[in-house]
């Protein structure tokens, strides 16, 4: 299958997903939410983390997703994002999924995240990618290459 005929559920699948990615870059856009998360990651990381914070909001802003490739994060254009695209974004939420694993604890009603040393405790925001990753799953072995 070549990237100009995907299937009707592969691509209703691609705009479920462009449509996360695009709530996703307002997020990180969102100056509260940049002021929260800047707080938080200078409280657990120092001013690296609250840096780290800062540059992705110049990249929501810039309209920037992040893709995985072969173990390393790439940056690319929301605008230009392809069905052939859709394995290396769906990589990057997997690795952030299980980066943040290693470092939250959640009840369902508390996060606790734990880094350096450091412990902060926040209302449990979920797993908005949860519901994409898992139809990834049954959806990546027949995904145009």
């Amino acid at each position: 299958m070549d990237e100009g005929s995907p299937t009707g559920e592969q691509r209703r699948f691609f705009e479920e997903l462009l449509a996360y990615l695009r709530n996703e870059l307002e997020a990180r856009k969102d100056p509260e939410a940049v002021a929260q998360r800047a707080r938080m990651f200078a409280a657990l990381a120092g001013e690296a983390g609250r840096a780290r914070v800062l540059m992705d909001q110049r990249f929501a802003e810039e309209g920037f997703v992040y893709l995985s490739e072969e173990g390393k994060q790439r940056l690319k254009y929301i605008d230009e994002l392809t069905y052939l695209d859709v394995p290396a974004i769906l990589a990057e939420m997997e690795k952030t999924a299980a980066v943040s694993g290693e470092y939250v604890e959640s009840d369902g009603a508390v996060y606790v995240i734990e880094y350096g040393g450091r412990k902060l405790i926040t209302a449990d925001p979920g797993d908005p990618s949860a519901p994409l990753r898992a139809r990834w799953r049954e959806l990546k072995g027949e995904w145009p290459r």
